[in-house]
């Protein structure tokens, strides 16, 4: 298995937008949006007859957006396409491979495998390819550890909801304002990704795209519960993610107060204080850190 960079993303990855990667329009827009990351789409939103063509569309549209952070969700090893998808893209200004549908380890180090062929094959640095694992089966959530620890490209995972309700056979056609009918799955992930040892994992996409509250209150559930950030699939949600997965200039405010009394209090050889009615020790601080990314 090809040595591969530490798993932790070098940039935030609140918003990764996904666009058919034969409609070169929309990835050309790419460069205007500039979510944290673009996805082309080789699987779900190419045709069957395009898939073929798409791959030369895909590696075309990811040397025309340099500037963008990039990955490109290949089809699934059951499709006999997986290879030559992956062979296709593999290029320096690629960042990564999105693997849909992984339900088990096996499938993680054959893509590993190729991708590996395919960075000696272009002249890409080994190891420098990441991959973004789909997970959306039953099989997947309960296996999740196993399949993020199996290769050391594996960034993240990205949880696909819908897929994951249809294979449970959740009623509706999406799910509740709430989202409870998904809170062991979603949770589940989080705690296999930190097992894992790879960074938080991307919540999945939300089909209402013309809901800004509704999304925007999905998108702060996602982070409350542990998500770095969220699959879209359309432009405008791309702010409004980005402003989710952040922090509020309220948690901000409150995170700087806390480290300048509890500088002061550990001065005077107090390792806690209380604030605003909470306690407020070590653990507490570190927190309060890495929302102001100190």
């Amino acid at each position: 298995m090809t040595e591969a960079p530490a798993p932790e993303a070098p940039a935030p990855l609140r918003s990764l937008l996904f666009c058919p990667a034969d409609n070169e329009r929309r990835v050309q827009k790419m460069n205007e949006i500039r979510p944290d990351a673009a996805a082309l789409d080789l699987e779900d939103a190419v045709a069957d007859a395009n898939k073929t063509a798409a791959r030369a569309l895909a590696r075309a549209g990811i040397a025309s957006i340099p500037d963008v952070r990039s990955y490109v969700r290949v089809n699934h090893p059951s499709t006999g396409r997986t290879q030559a998808d992956i062979e296709a893209v593999i290029q320096p200004n690629l960042d990564g491979i999105v693997l849909p549908k992984v339900e088990d380890v096996e499938t993680v180090r054959a893509a590993d495998e190729w991708i590996g062929e395919a960075e000696r094959l272009h002249g890409v640095a080994p190891g420098s390819t990441r991959m973004l694992i789909l997970i959306e089966s039953a099989l997947g959530i309960a296996d999740a550890r196993q399949i993020l620890a199996a290769s050391p490209r594996i960034e993240t995972a990205i949880f696909g909801a819908h897929d994951f309700m249809r294979d449970l056979d959740i009623d509706g056609l999406d799910h509740s304002d709430s989202a409870e009918e998904l809170l062991y799955a979603r949770s589940a992930l989080v705690l296999a990704a930190r097992a894992a040892g790879v960074s938080k994992p991307l919540d999945g996409p939300f089909i209402a795209f013309q809901e800004d509250e509704r999304f925007l209150a999905m998108c702060r559930q996602a982070r409350q519960f542990g998500f770095r950030g969220k699959m879209l699939i359309h432009p405008n949600q791309v702010p409004l993610s980005n402003r989710g997965f952040e922090a509020s200039d309220a948690e901000k405010a409150n995170a700087r107060m806390i480290l300048e009394l509890f500088a002061a209090a550990e001065a005077a050889g107090s390792g806690a204080i209380v604030h605003d009615g909470r306690l407020v020790d070590y653990a507490i601080v570190e927190r309060a850190e890495k929302i102001l990314g100190v």
